[in-house]
C-alpha cells in the first residue's frame, strides 16, 4: 500500500505525494461492497479474516496526518503541480491517478527488466528513455493525488494509506531500475547493497514517522532524488549504457560506481537522521511509539527481510543473485513493500507490529532449501518465493483497503457523489 531522501510521499514516494501537497489522504474509486465480485476470485483475493480490528478501525478514523519540513525543490516544483493538478477532470478519483502513476512506472521498469535481467546487458536506448519518463509521470501524478482529493472534497484516511502503499511498491521498481541503467550486474554487492539501501531508507521513513507521530522531510528529499534518477535514466538513454563502464582517471573506479557511492552516502546521511528522531522522538510513553511499543521493535521487520537476503545470496552454490538478480530483488522486494505496508497501518491505527507474518515464507523456503543442500534446484524455488511474496502482498493491500472502505462507506476508484468526508489540512 505508500526511501532514499523522501520527502513528499514517503522517501526512494516514498513519501513523494504526502510531503508535496501535505495531504496524502483522498478517497477512493470503486464502491467500497463493490471492490470485488463475490465469488471464487474474492475468495482467493480477500484473506479469509478481516486484517483489522475493530479497535483498529476506531483508531483509524482518529488519525490525522502530520508533517514537517519541506524539500529544496518543493517550492518551485508545486508551481507545476498546481498547474497540473489544474487540468485534471473533477471526476477522477484521487487513488486513480494514484494507481495510474504506479501501473506506469512498474510497466516502464519491467521493460528494461526484460532488456536486461541479470543488469549487465544493455537496453535499447529507448527503453531507457521510456523508463524516465514513466518515472516522471509517476512523480508528477503522485505528487497531485493529495491536491486532487482537496479539489473533490474527498480525503479520507485510506488515500494516505494507498498513496504509501503503491510508494512502498514504486521503491523497489525505482531501485532495480536505477541498477539497471547503471548496470551494476556487474557489481553484484554494489548492486545488492544499492537495492535494499532504498527499501530500507524507505522503510525507516515511516518507522521514524511510528515512532514520533509526524513524518518529517529533509532539505534533499524524495523529489530531488527521483529527478536525479530520471536524470540518470535520460543520460544513458541519451550517451548510452556503456557511459557507465568508462573508468574515471586518478580514481581509477567505473562511472557506474558514482551513483552506488551516493547512495552510500545519502543512506547515512538520511539513517543518521532517522534514528536520530527514533532514539529521542517517541510521542507514546517513556519515549516509546505512537502505539506504546518498544522504538526498536520495528527492525526485526526489515532486519529479518536484509539478513535472509544476504545470508541467501551469499550462501546460494548456484550464485542465485548474480544470475538472476532482477528476480531476486523483486522477490524480496514485495516482502520488504508488504512490512511497510503493515508498518504504515500500525502506525495509523496505533496498534503493534506482529513479526509473524506469511511474507516471509518465499524467503523462508529459499533458506531451507540451502539448508538442506538445494534438494530443489534454486531458481525454481526463487520463482515460487516471488510469486508467493507478489501474492500475499496484492491479497493484504486488496483486504486492507477492501475493509477500510466499507468502514468509512467511502468509494475506491471513483469519486463519491456528494462527498462530506471533509478536506485536509492545508
Amino acid at each position: 500500500m505508500s526511501a532514499t531522501g523522501q520527502q513528499q510521499g514517503g522517501g526512494l514516494r516514498t513519501r513523494r505525494g504526502l510531503s508535496r501537497d501535505k495531504d496524502p489522504g483522498h478517497g477512493m474509486g470503486m464502491e467500497a461492497t463493490c471492490w470485488l465480485s463475490p465469488g471464487v476470485l474474492r475468495r482467493l483475493i480477500e484473506l479469509p479474516s478481516p486484517p483489522l480490528s475493530r479497535h483498529q478501525l476506531k483508531r483509524l478514523e482518529e488519525h490525522r496526518y502530520s508533517s514537517a519540513g519541506r524539500s529544496l525543490l518543493e517550492p518551485l516544483m508545486q508551481r507545476y503541480w498546481e498547474w497540473l493538478v489544474g487540468r485534471v477532470p473533477s471526476w477522477i478519483a484521487p487513488n486513480l491517478i494514484t494507481i495510474i502513476g504506479l501501473a506506469t512506472n512498474l510497466f516502464t521498469t519491467l521493460v528494461l527488466v526484460y532488456y536486461c535481467p541479470t543488469a549487465t546487458e544493455q537496453a535499447p536506448l529507448w527503453a531507457y528513455l521510456l523508463c524516465a519518463v514513466g518515472l516522471f509521470i509517476y512523480q508528477s501524478l503522485d505528487a497531485i493525488d493529495g491536491k486532487q482529493a482537496r479539489r473533490t472534497n474527498s480525503s479520507s484516511p485510506l488515500g494516505e494509506l494507498f498513496d504509501h502503499g503503491c510508494d512502498s511498491l514504486s521503491t523497489v521498481f525505482v531501485v532495480l531500475g536505477t541498477s539497471i541503467a547503471a548496470q551494476l550486474g556487474t557489481n553484484p554487492d554494489w548492486m545488492f547493497f544499492c537495492c535494499f539501501a532504498g527499501m530500507f531508507m524507505f522503510y525507516c521513513a515511516h518507522w521514524q514517522t511510528y515512532v514520533s507521530g509526524t513524518l518529517r522531510f529533509g532539505i534533499f528529499d524524495i523529489t530531488e532524488v527521483q529527478l536525479c534518477l530520471a536524470g540518470l535514466q535520460m543520460l544513458t538513454a541519451t550517451v548510452g549504457p556503456c557511459l557507465w563502464n568508462v573508468m574515471i582517471p586518478i580514481l581509477n573506479i567505473q562511472m557506474k560506481m558514482i551513483p552506488a557511492i551516493c547512495t552510500l552516502l545519502g543512506a547515512i546521511f538520511s539513517c543518521t537522521n532517522y534514528f536520530r528522531v527514533i532514539f529521542t522522538g517517541g510521542v507514546g510513553k517513556n519515549g516509546s511509539t505512537i502505539a506504546g511499543t518498544s522504538v526498536l521493535s520495528p527492525v526485526l521487520h526489515i532486519g529479518s527481510v536484509i539478513i535472509l537476503a544476504m545470508m541467501i545470496y551469499k550462501k546460494s552454490a548456484v550464485q542465485l543473485f548474480e544470475n538472476h538478480p532482477c528476480l531476486y530483488i523483486l522477490a524480496f522486494g514485495f516482502v520488504s513493500a508488504k512490512i511497510t505496508n503493515k508498518l504504515v497501518v500500525a502506525h495509523m491505527t496505533k496498534s503493534e507490529m506482529h513479526l509473524h507474518d506469511l511474507a516471509f515464507l518465499g524467503p523462508g523456503l529459499l533458506f531451507l532449501d540451502q539448508y538442506f543442500n538445494s534438494f530443489i534446484d534454486e531458481y525454481l524455488v526463487l520463482w515460487i518465493a516471488l510469486i508467493l511474496s507478489l501474492f500475499d502482498l496484492v491479497r493484504y493491500c486488496v483486504s486492507v483497503c477492501n475493509q477500510i472502505a466499507c468502514h468509512l462507506h467511502i468509494f475506491v476508484f471513483k469519486i463519491k457523489p456528494c462527498s462530506v468526508l471533509g478536506s485536509a489540512p492545508h
